[in-house]
């Protein structure tokens, strides 16, 4: 009897455990290659929360890039991580702060968002801006001042860039006269709007943009493209793996009710842009890093 006993308890346990292995999520680590509190650490939080229900996570916010691309290095399961191109613009010059460069796989790609750049103003004009001498506030960093140095060598502007330490301060700088015009994100240019000024051109090719699209007026100047790309990473992740979560992520993305459709559509941004082919990944890629890097 002891032995009947003792043959069903094992025998209802190895059956347990694998109707449990059956339903077992696969663990992914969701890294998060920016800071503790901007805007990668809040999509990674909000594509965490979408994924639970697919996936064990474990979301990882380490609180910087480069303690982001150390941390991975060591990570040997599937692993989804953000990756911003003037990160990489920064670590390809070797400029301080940085960590080195990250060699992507355009395979490893599960989206490609991109931030355009907006002209912005309180209360100028689109036509002063490329005719008279005005300062323009930006973000600190030598990229953003080289696309407003863009402007006066493509028309013969006299424009004077004006570093801010972030988007903040560069509309409040806006906002008390300290600037005529700013550089912005599509989110910041937006609250310029609010507050009751303009957005007039915005870096980019897009014939369709309802802003003047800069780079149609004058193709030859690559610095006109500006923008903030970054990818979405599977690494560690076999095809199947890797398609799996790619077609998650874009079904969450067109989802209304997800935490990342919500965080996107709150602040329309970033644009995320789907069915590249390998080439045109790189191809965006490469051109959105060198746009940020330090002319040769």
């Amino acid at each position: 009897m002891k032995k009947i006993f003792l043959l069903v308890v094992t025998l209802m346990f190895f059956t347990f455990g694998g109707i449990q292995s059956l339903f077992a999520k696969d663990k992914l680590i969701i890294l998060n290659a920016g800071t503790k509190t901007g805007s990668f650490a809040q999509q990674m939080t909000a594509i965490s929360k979408d994924l639970e229900p697919y996936y064990n996570i474990d979301l990882r916010i380490p609180g910087g890039h480069c303690k982001a691309i150390a941390m991975q290095k060591n990570i040997k399961v599937p692993t989804l991580m953000p990756l911003a191109n003037d990160y990489e613009a920064v670590g390809r010059d070797g400029l301080a702060g940085s960590c080195g460069t990250f060699a992507i796989e355009p395979s490893q790609v599960v989206r490609y968002g991109v931030t355009a750049m907006y002209v912005c103003s309180m209360k100028h004009d689109a036509e002063s801006f490329m005719k008279n001498s005005h300062s323009v506030g930006h973000t600190h960093g030598a990229a953003n001042a080289r696309a407003v140095i863009a402007i006066n060598d493509s028309f013969g502007a006299n424009l004077k860039p004006v570093g801010y330490d972030g988007s903040g301060a560069t509309k409040t700088g806006l906002y008390n006269g300290e600037v005529d015009y700013v550089l912005l994100s599509a989110k910041h240019g937006q609250k310029v709007i609010k507050n009751g000024g303009q957005c007039f051109y915005e870096y980019s090719a897009d014939k369709n943009s309802p802003y003047i699209a800069l780079a149609t007026l004058d193709p030859n100047n690559r610095y006109l493209t500006m923008s903030m790309s970054d990818l979405w990473l599977a690494l560690n992740m076999n095809a199947d793996e890797t398609e799996k979560l790619r077609t998650l992520i874009r079904s969450l993305h067109n989802d209304s009710s997800s935490a990342i459709a919500a965080y996107i559509g709150k602040r329309d941004l970033p644009k995320v842009i789907w069915d590249l082919s390998d080439d045109e990944i790189n191809e965006k890629w490469e051109l959105s890093v060198q746009n940020l890097q330090e002319p040769k």
